[in-house]
């Protein structure tokens, strides 16, 4: 939700103003225009597009570097090439921690690009976000605050129940700008002298600065865990998923019977499989294979009631995939993790 209401604040606004419109663009104006993504940014990105009627053509997706982060170059080359083409480029949509592997996108290159460019800035933080909560790890998210729009998700990394999301924006203005609407059964009593309206300017009405009008209290949790544990104690949970990942990182390069990708997680998620012939005895039994066991090790460790992993796909192949963000986590975890799968995945 988040992400679909950055991308429609981009396009009515900051579209519209690069096509000279006094309206919101819609319908043929959307045609020849580019919003540029990672080939690993959250689904919702192509998602809003398709919901806000853009023809598909409009979302690029840019291929990630070896370590599957959004880099500034080839970004600037595709907007070249565009601009070249006639095309106009509105939006760059990067990642502060991937679903896939947690990587986080080169932000402070993407915002000097896009501050060149003329491009909306739109920062997708919905799990590495929280990483600003700590002084230690806050340098592995940078430049979230010149971003134009930035979304966060507390249900990931601040540690809360499902659903709560949220969009930051530079401009609050943007919001009302976007979303307002005055129903005209919306009313209430108003002072003397005008017309009433219980919804007037400067009061905070949700309904008029987002998709939702109805909308349950999801922010009182938040507030509550935020008021407990403050931002320091916040920060230092995350400090420890971070710490279990990289734990769990430095025994896979340790072992001969395990691999990660990448070798070092950026935040909390871990990429790994498990090899049972060892490093050596893997290239003989094939790359098939070793993607059919994965499969299979990820269903046997569900069945077992001892773990939860899920598997992706990174580079064409299969790969169990951890990630930490529970506070209850410990190194003993990642041991005993370790251990099932060997257990289970060795015949």
């Amino acid at each position: 939700m988040a992400n679909l209401m950055a991308v429609t604040i981009a396009r009515d606004l900051h579209l519209g103003r690069l096509l000279g419109l006094d309206h919101p663009p819609r319908g043929s104006d959307l045609e020849r225009t580019r919003l540029y993504v990672s080939d690993q940014a959250h689904f919702s990105v192509k998602r809003a597009i398709s919901v806000l009627g853009m023809p598909d053509e409009t979302l690029l997706a840019v291929p990630a570097d070896e370590r599957f982060r959004l880099q500034a170059e080839p970004v600037a080359e595709a907007v070249a090439r565009d601009r070249a083409k006639g095309l106009v480029p509105w939006a760059i949509v990067a990642t502060a921690g991937t679903t896939n592997t947690g990587s986080v996108d080169a932000l402070a290159d993407l915002a000097d690009l896009a501050q060149r460019e003329g491009l909306w800035l739109h920062i997708d933080a919905a799990y590495g976000g929280a990483a600003r909560l700590t002084a230690r790890d806050a340098g592995r998210v940078p430049a979230l605050e010149r971003a134009d729009s930035v979304t966060i998700d507390p249900h990931k990394w601040f540690f809360q129940a499902y659903d709560i999301g949220g969009l930051l924006v530079r401009d609050g203005s943007h919001l009302e700008a976007t979303f307002s609407s005055r129903p005209e059964y919306y009313r209430g009593g108003g002072s003397p002298g005008r017309a009433p309206d219980a919804h007037g300017s400067g009061e905070l009405d949700f309904y008029r600065l987002g998709l939702e009008g109805t909308r349950r209290f999801r922010a009182l949790k938040l507030w509550l865990s935020w008021k407990h544990l403050g931002t320091r104690g916040l920060g230092r949970l995350v400090e420890m998923n971070d710490d279990i990942a990289a734990a769990l990182a430095r025994k896979i390069a340790a072992s001969d019977d395990f691999e990660a990708c990448p070798t070092e997680p950026e935040l909390s998620v871990v990429c790994f499989r498990h090899l049972p012939d060892g490093r050596d005895g893997s290239d003989q039994v094939g790359r098939d294979a070793i993607d059919v066991h994965q499969d299979a090790l990820q269903g046997a460790l569900e069945r077992s009631g001892r773990g939860f992993l899920t598997t992706t796909r990174l580079r064409g192949r299969t790969w169990l995939r951890a990630g930490i963000l529970n506070y209850l986590a410990s190194e003993a975890d990642i041991d005993t993790l370790l251990d099932d799968l060997r257990l289970l995945g060795t015949p």
